[in-house]
């Protein structure tokens, strides 16, 4: 016979509350009701599925493989429900994004109060990952990536374009001079991320306006994951950098760095949202998504 599902998610909320003083309180149950339910459904499936103790309570082996699968089945009980709702009152529910850390921080972490004000009844969970996650294992509504996507069964929109150049600081040119052509990057230190990294060495795509992109090879000093982790250097005269333009048009503005080989251009940094095939029609989604395209406009 198949355990009652409603045991099953009384179980869950058990588990991720923690207690089951917290399930009962957030269940608006009697905590003796909780307790019985869940030892209904051990009973049911005929193994022990929490270990007790006046302290705190632990998942048997049994608990833990029941647990991993429950949550799932609740987690689409919820979006069934929050689906329904949404088509009825709007966008709603619990929102799971995933995005870069340092592009997260700089321009979708202002956002965010404006997105809540817009779409009270929206709650967000946000994942910053340099790891692109599993979209499907992780159980995530939409993710938000910079660069070239790789090849996949997932849907992908295209919210915004950056362009890229080649940057300075002045304390920098002083010392080392102004570079008068890509081919002249091997001789200066550069600050590069792990995507420059080529068979042999590493290199920048570069091409003026007419032209088709060029791998010039550069020399880096400091190479990282993330261009958050390159700014402080950059600015501090350690090297060039490659990176987008609207990243560091503050610091332009500031006369803390400068573009060089301005007719040089590198490769456009493309935004996107991309989605597991089953949340596109969310209504959730789709005002998250066109609430960051219509903010991330060409500054």
């Amino acid at each position: 016979m198949a355990a009652d599902l409603n045991d099953t998610l009384i179980f869950v909320r058990v588990v991720q509350s923690g207690s089951f003083t917290a399930a009962a309180r957030a269940l608006q149950m009697p905590k003796t009701t909780v307790s019985r339910r869940v030892m209904a459904l051990e009973a049911q499936l005929g193994t022990q599925l929490l270990l007790r103790t006046t302290r705190r309570l632990a998942l048997t082996d049994a608990g833990a493989a029941y647990f991993e699968h429950s949550q799932l089945l609740a987690r689409h009980l919820d979006d069934a429900q929050a689906a329904v709702e949404q088509l009825q009152h709007g966008p709603r529910g619990w929102l799971r994004v995933t995005l870069p850390y340092s592009f997260g921080t700089t321009w979708i972490a202002p956002l965010l109060a404006a997105f809540r004000a817009a779409y009270p009844e929206v709650r967000l969970e946000i994942l910053a990952s340099h790891v692109p996650l599993d979209l499907v294992a992780e159980e995530i509504d939409v993710a938000l990536r910079l660069g070239v996507l790789p090849d996949s069964d997932l849907i992908a929109r295209r919210l915004r374009s950056f362009p890229t150049g080649v940057y300075a600081s002045p304390a920098y040119l002083k010392r080392h001079g102004v570079p008068d052509h890509p081919a002249a990057l091997l001789d200066h230190a550069t600050l590069a991320l792990h995507q420059a990294r080529r068979e042999r060495g590493y290199a920048w795509p570069l091409r003026q306006a007419a032209g088709r992109a060029r791998d010039f090879p550069i020399n880096p000093v400091i190479v990282a994951s993330d261009p958050a982790l390159l700014h402080d250097a950059l600015c501090a005269g350690e090297g060039l950098s490659l990176a987008m333009d609207r990243s560091l048009a503050p610091d332009v503005t500031a006369r803390r760095l400068r573009r060089v080989l301005p007719a040089w251009t590198g490769p456009a940094q493309d935004f996107h949202a991309v989605f597991p095939r089953r949340r596109v029609a969310s209504p959730k989604v789709t005002a998250f998504v066109d609430f960051l395209r219509a903010r991330l406009l060409p500054a």
